[in-house]
């Protein structure tokens, strides 16, 4: 018994001694840093965690209220400062519909990357905290970037985009224009889509296509009545009141005395046929598709030249993870594209998972994906 305790007692001590060989690697690379860091910021983005190691080892952030010109006005954000001097890579962290910039999730990501030395800029949108989606918006990304690029403590070499939901499509319209897309480090989108008017397509036919199988998809309330409110307008207002029980799907008939282009939209609302689809949306009024494409990032998606990184709930109920498959297929003029498909969120949201081998295999891809970013911006 002496000689299997001598043996258990030295095989604990060299496992030891090359733990703190490997802690020590990791703390003199950067690499070795970044994993660590991306480890303990994994669990940042889940609620009630029993521990936060990033918060043990690090101090608090400093949060500043900002506020700088966009267009012929001028907006506010949040800034999350690291704590201490020098000049930090940084993220501009735009946000879905809805006033949400002080949603609990987002403030906990948003100190957790500044804890790992990432400056985070959270911009208020006064037209999506409206739920608007408008292509106007990439002005205001343009003008966060542009703003957080010339501060003292940022390394304008190093500032990315981070978009969440329609904030990430529209992050894309605006790291693809000109004025900013050779200075982006890179742009992270979270559940956002390519294009709008496949999203209406999936919304009336309630079915994406999935490498070449139809499969069902039953749309949350938010998609159907963004796009509702966003397609009513281009419309004659005598059609309006008639077409918008037809976008929740629970009418499947053409009500009477609508106009031309009104008739056109409720044909394509009314159908559930997948192939009729193309055909239904180039019959659509011109404004109606002016208004799609503009906020859609496959109009401008060639100018898109930054490091592309995509996340995606597979079972995504507000915007088809299928949106993401093709941004990534897209994307051929970018720097790099990279895509993560996992299975831990309700759109952007985090959930619970109570299966160990499922939580640690979509925690694996979840801590790969933040690991690339980190390495890029640290």
């Amino acid at each position: 018994m002496k000689r299997v305790r001598h043996r258990v007692a030295k095989g604990l001590r060299i496992t030891a001694l090359a733990f703190l060989v490997l802690l020590a690697v990791a703390l003199v690379t950067h690499p070795g840093r970044v994993a660590l860091k991306s480890g303990a910021l994994l669990v940042e983005i889940f609620p009630d965690a029993p521990v936060y190691p990033l918060r043990l080892v690090t101090r608090a952030p400093a949060r500043l209220a900002v506020s700088y010109t966009v267009a012929d006005g001028t907006t506010t954000a949040d800034v999350y400062r690291p704590a201490g001097d020098g000049r930090h890579g940084a993220f501009v962290f735009y946000i879905g519909i809805g006033p949400e910039t002080r949603n609990p999730n987002v403030v906990r990501l948003s100190k957790a990357l500044a804890r790992a030395g990432v400056v985070v800029m959270v911009p208020v949108s006064p037209e999506l905290s409206r739920f608007r989606v408008v292509p106007e918006e990439k002005e205001g990304v343009i003008a966060a970037f542009k703003y957080l690029s010339a501060q003292e403590y940022v390394d304008p070499d190093r500032v990315g985009i981070m978009g969440v939901s329609a904030g990430g499509s529209l992050v894309a319209l605006g790291a693809a224009d000109p004025r900013i897309a050779n200075d982006v480090r890179l742009i992270e989108l979270f559940g956002s889509y390519y294009d709008a008017s496949s999203v209406v397509a999936a919304i009336t036919v309630r079915s994406i296509d999935v490498s070449g199988q139809r499969v069902a998809w039953s749309p949350d309330d938010v998609p159907i009545k963004t796009f509702r409110d966003m397609i009513l307008p281009t419309l004659p207002e005598a059609d309006r009141p008639r077409l918008a029980p037809l976008f929740a799907g629970k009418v499947i008939q053409i009500p009477p005395g609508l106009s031309a282009e009104g008739r056109s939209v409720a044909e394509l609302l009314i159908n559930r046929d997948p192939a009729r689809v193309p055909a239904l949306l180039a019959a659509l009024p011109a404004t109606t598709k002016r208004t799609l494409q503009a906020i859609s990032p496959s109009a401008e998606i060639d100018g898109l030249r930054t490091e592309l990184f995509l996340l995606h709930d597979v079972d995504d109920a507000i915007i088809p993870h299928t949106e993401s498959r093709a941004f990534y297929r897209a994307a051929t003029q970018s720097r790099d594209r990279h895509l993560t498909e996992v299975q831990m969120f309700r759109h952007v949201e985090p959930t619970g998972i109570e299966n160990p081998l499922v939580l640690t295999r979509e925690g694996l891809k979840l801590y790969r994906h933040m690991f690339q970013i980190l390495l890029r911006l640290t």
